[in-house]
């Protein structure tokens, strides 16, 4: 009786323990992940100036980079294993590279851009789809960040707001178009375009405990295109 109260005794310490581990270890990626999205945002800024220092032709006063895009091979984004790679003016960066800032006025929120969606870009900021479109560039540029960091308050956002991109390419200036809410398991969400639009997608609902089931994609379109200004 004495062993089977020690090993019960023995189970319950192991089980606080390890529940404290996870606890501690939930709260340095609180605390890391800030740390972290400044970091990249402090990248960006050095980048930005060294960009912005470039003398740009009166000819390129619009940095558009419609002419890449025009000649990207472009597959058919309406089939069933239709993916963001498959949205013209694709772009191509090194993977985890911090590429820009996104900036919403409404929610006075900045955020680095960063090539590629996985985990240690998101931790970091917004992730730029590989194979999508350069930000500004003709073509659908899709971003993906996590609804409870980067992407806090993005159901806040209505039609005609403003977002604004920076990247080496200069400042572009989009307006929100519109929402909708799709299942995670969705093909064909992301669509084929020709205009340069934005596409902003996170997880929905934006309270939901655990891994959320479906996914909310912000569009906008670009009506602006400016030069880099150093700050």
């Amino acid at each position: 009786m004495q062993k089977k109260h020690s090993g019960l005794a023995l189970a319950v310490k192991l089980i606080l323990i390890l529940s404290l581990s996870v606890l501690v270890y939930s709260a340095i990626q609180v605390f890391k992940a800030p740390a972290e999205a400044l970091q990249a945002l402090n990248e960006w800024a050095k980048k930005r100036e060294e960009a912005a220092a470039v003398p740009v032709h009166a000819e390129e006063e619009i940095p558009l980079t419609a002419e890449m895009a025009d000649s990207a091979e472009v597959a058919d984004p309406a089939g069933p294993e239709a993916s963001p790679a498959a949205i013209s003016g694709q772009a191509e960066y090194a993977e985890g590279e911090v590429i820009g800032e996104i900036y919403f006025p409404k929610l006075g929120k900045r955020v680095a851009i960063l090539a590629g969606t996985g985990k240690t870009q998101l931790k970091k900021g917004a992730g730029h789809y590989e194979g999508s479109a350069a930000i500004g560039a003709s073509g659908n540029s899709v971003l993906a960040g996590h609804r409870d960091t980067v992407f806090r308050g993005l159901g806040e956002l209505v039609v005609g707001d403003r977002i604004e991109a920076e990247t080496a390419d200069g400042k572009f200036i989009y307006e929100v178009t519109g929402s909708i809410i799709v299942d995670d398991k969705a093909r064909g969400a992301i669509k084929h375009s020709d205009e340069p639009i934005l596409t902003l997608i996170t997880c929905y609902p934006f309270g939901y405990v655990g891994p959320a089931p479906d996914r909310y994609l912000l569009s906008a379109s670009l009506v602006r295109a400016e030069p880099l200004a150093v700050r």
